[in-house]
């Protein structure tokens, strides 16, 4: 237990003073703390799903939410706590602007909601500055609590803001190293960095959930004249998003033909900057910035859709480690795909079958225009992408298998 302690305090010797000041105070309450901790004995199967984000970001929504609801589909026990909703009160998309102190104060709180959940499993949906507290848990639970940490992105340079002054998530690896059983991933690539710092380390995509993403009605019959809606779906939180959404409008562009409607749902920071920039560099193209979509609304939205485009320009170890969510999305409700022929993308798309791989401006070009002109294609590609979703990449066997990993 103390080896836990000791180790978490020296992961913490780059925050800053108010931060440790406060841990300070943890420290000094923690006799009164392990007595009151006592009241709550930890459940062995029950399962904890923790995440400082909330839902209307798609990490949060699938792999906490989403793959909690999965869970509690077959027979598990368990619940979510989201520091930004359930504490917070925050159900807004960019990060929490909080004082220390208050951030501080969350982080508390959010320890105490988990003792009084008595779950014995905590999945931790990439923890930041939110790792002190389950830290602190642990030392708590030396003996009744398993802890996993969970990363679907590429976050080691991600500053912890609000927590302390320059630190970031590489910085807190031997606290979470020190406070988890192990590390559960959604990519290749994060799954072979963090074999460098978890002794067990398990990969499971972000998944979608096949029952709420479905084809809709395809009843109606097209042509060749039909407006073609390609769609691009996400948030504008960085600006490899404005990257990506300008290729694909100048990709959409350069086909030259008014039948192509780009449509573009997301929201975000940056959001402006891609509609100004879509509007200089395709002036001839048909484009709707959609905004945001909730959640609940996006399969409804996504069945009126007839090609998802999924595109990362910028190759970096964040794009090439990023579970294709929205890519999941696009094939469970049976929409043709143009994927980049990077990244995770390329081991889920079946070229030319359950969609299209490219690999630059020409190729993205070629594989659109393909599916603007043949309505059979883009039909016969939806419903072998559908097939894959239900037969292997959906969030049922996803969650089976985490289930039997942290049950285990």
């Amino acid at each position: 237990m103390w080896a836990v302690g000791s180790r978490a305090l020296k992961s913490l010797n780059s925050f800053d003073v108010l931060f440790v000041i406060i841990m300070v105070g943890w420290i000094v309450s923690f006799p009164l703390l392990w007595i009151y901790a006592r009241l709550f004995p930890r459940i062995s199967d029950r399962v904890l799903f923790w995440t400082n984000q909330g839902f209307n970001l798609a990490p949060a929504r699938v792999r906490s939410y989403f793959f909690c609801r999965e869970f509690q589909r077959i027979g598990g026990d368990a619940n979510v706590l989201s520091l930004w909703e359930d504490l917070a009160g925050y159900k807004g998309l960019a990060d929490l602007k909080m004082s220390r102190g208050r951030r501080t104060i969350l982080i508390f709180r959010a320890m105490l909601a988990a003792i009084h959940n008595r779950a014995g499993i905590v999945i931790a949906q990439v923890p930041l500055y939110d790792i002190v507290a389950l830290a602190y848990l642990k030392i708590l639970y030396p003996l009744g609590l398993t802890i996993w940490t969970d990363f679907d992105d590429w976050l080691f340079d991600t500053s912890m803001d609000g927590a302390g002054a320059g630190v970031n998530l590489r910085d807190i690896i031997p606290l979470h190293r020190a406070s988890a059983k192990g590390c559960i991933v959604s990519s290749l690539l994060l799954q072979s960095e963090m074999r460098k710092h978890f002794r067990r380390v398990e990969i499971i995509p972000t998944f979608p959930d096949a029952a709420l993403f479905h084809p809709g009605d395809n009843s109606r019959e097209r042509n060749r004249n039909d407006t073609v809606v390609f769609s691009w779906t996400g948030t504008f939180l960085t600006e490899h998003n404005v990257e990506d959404v300008l290729f694909l409008a100048k990709v959409l562009d350069s086909l030259n033909d008014e039948r192509v409607l780009f449509q573009v749902a997301g929201d975000g920071h940056y959001r402006e900057q891609a509609k100004r920039g879509a509007s200089e560099l395709a002036e001839d193209l048909s484009v709707s910035f959609m905004g945001w979509i909730d959640p609940e609304s996006m399969p409804d939205y996504l069945a009126t859709i007839d090609v998802g485009l999924y595109c990362l320009i910028s190759r970096t170890s964040y794009t090439a480690s990023k579970s294709p969510t929205k890519l999941f999305e696009y094939m469970a409700c049976a929409k043709p795909t143009v994927s980049t022929n990077y990244g995770e993308a390329a081991r889920f798309v079946d070229h030319g079958e359950t969609g299209f791989l490219a690999s630059d401006f020409e190729d993205f070009a070629q594989c659109c225009s393909r599916l603007l002109d043949d309505p059979e294609l883009r039909e016969n590609m939806g419903r072998k992408a559908r097939a894959k979703i239900e037969d292997e990449y959906n969030i049922r066997s996803g969650v089976r298998k985490l289930k039997e990993i942290v049950l285990s």
